[in-house]
């Protein structure tokens, strides 16, 4: 058996938009270098936000994405149709809110690192209202789904404000009561 490399270089990643990375699909490992190029992206991006998807293009079969998200970030409570997503953390800390049609929080899952005393594995039902609210002033993990990616695919709360103003949509996140 021949020892891994101890100095593994990863294959450049192509940028499609200031806050999306792609591999080439072919083997990529992750080390804290490759996240400290996500929250630099994620700093200077409007959303703070940024993700890498290990899948080579929106088209795949499989999606798989290493995900930062900081603090600051606002993600819309939103539900996805005919797909299932997994969320793993990788590090820091939010809660997974879940939501009725109604947008009555229903769960409130906080949501740490293995080891940090929180769930760090989600399971995400078709059809089912969700988003994070973000305690940490990072929030990396690995989230999975199937492909192919399209808008189509996903629908944003009525109930909730849009992401075009985080302040406003975390000040929403901020003042919801948890349903356990």
């Amino acid at each position: 058996m021949v020892a891994p490399s101890p100095t593994h270089t990863p294959r450049p990643l192509k940028w499609v938009a200031p806050e999306v990375a792609y591999s080439d699909g072919s083997f990529l490992s992750v080390g804290p270098e490759i996240v400290s190029v996500l929250k630099q992206a994620a700093a200077r991006s409007p959303r703070k936000r940024c993700r890498l998807c290990f899948h080579a293009g929106p088209e795949s079969a499989q999606q798989e994405m290493l995900i930062v998200m900081h603090r600051d970030s606002y993600v819309r409570p939103h539900r996805h149709f005919g797909k299932v997503e997994t969320l793993m953390v990788v590090d820091g800390e939010a809660d997974a809110l879940i939501f009725d049609e109604a947008g009555h929080v229903t769960d409130n899952i906080p949501m740490t690192a293995p080891g940090a005393g929180g769930h760090f594995f989600y399971r995400m039902p078709t059809e089912t209202f969700h988003t994070l609210r973000f305690k940490s002033e990072w929030f990396v993990f690995i989230e999975t789904t199937i492909g192919p990616f399209t808008t189509a695919s996903s629908e944003g709360a009525v109930w909730a404000p849009p992401e075009t103003d985080p302040q406003v949509g975390n000040a929403f996140l901020a003042a919801l009561k948890s349903g356990r």
